[in-house]
């Protein structure tokens, strides 16, 4: 039987306009799940990774709001946020590509460091089925505030990609890979078709010297 291709997209900015992390934390603050002074530092987290300056241990350190609240309460928070703030804010063009690859018999997979929880929701929206994300960690379906596992950061993501990519018994060259961050360069270099989708100013030039296509939905 014929493999299916293999196409993977980031999430935020790239699917997304805004970060998806961003709007989940806000709304549970809103539902006081999360003290309001994350608020305060969310603007920075969004800078530096779209700089290319956020560190593992920020990855990290972000999820201490969540400790103590119950799964059942971020996944509800988790589809509510995806109904009110995150469907509205989907790049129309990328949708449609990712639902034409989906017709077409291509298999489609979500690789973001956003929450697997926060994903959840999108991923149901769009049909796909195969999701590569950042863990949550919860002990009696509490959250921790803690990562199981490693965030999926820059090399991180790399790694569970291409581990993903064997286990589907297939080959980088025959796969694509869209994203918007220079995070996610150590990817783009690994597959035959990377693309760079509303790029980061140094991605944008790196894709356009290396003859990459860019695709700019704003």
């Amino acid at each position: 039987m014929k493999r299916a291709r293999l196409d993977f997209f980031d999430v935020d900015h790239t699917i997304t306009r805004h970060a998806t992390a961003g709007r989940f934390m806000m709304r549970a603050i809103a539902r006081g799940l999360a003290p309001w002074p994350i608020a305060l530092v969310l603007p920075w987290y969004g800078i530096a990774y779209r700089l290319g300056l956020l560190r593992f241990k920020d990855r990290v350190d972000m999820l201490g709001p969540l400790r103590g609240v119950p799964r059942a309460d971020l996944e509800a928070l988790a589809r509510e946020t995806f109904e009110q703030r995150v469907r509205g804010d989907l790049n129309p063009s990328v949708e449609r590509l990712i639902r034409e690859r989906l017709a077409a018999g291509r298999r489609v997979v979500l690789a973001t460091s956003t929450l697997d929880i926060i994903v959840a929701p999108l991923a149901a929206h769009l049909g796909v089925r195969d999701v590569i994300a950042t863990t949550l960690e919860f002990e009696d379906g509490i959250a921790t505030g803690r990562v199981a596992g490693r965030p999926l950061f820059r090399r991180e993501k790399r790694i569970a990609v291409l581990a993903f990519i064997r286990e589907a018994d297939d080959d980088p060259r025959r796969c694509s890979f869209h994203s918007d961050s220079i995070n996610d360069l150590p990817l783009l270099e690994e597959v035959g078709e990377p693309v760079a989708v509303n790029p980061d100013f140094r991605l944008r030039s790196i894709a356009a010297r290396r003859g990459w296509p860019i695709i700019d939905c704003r």
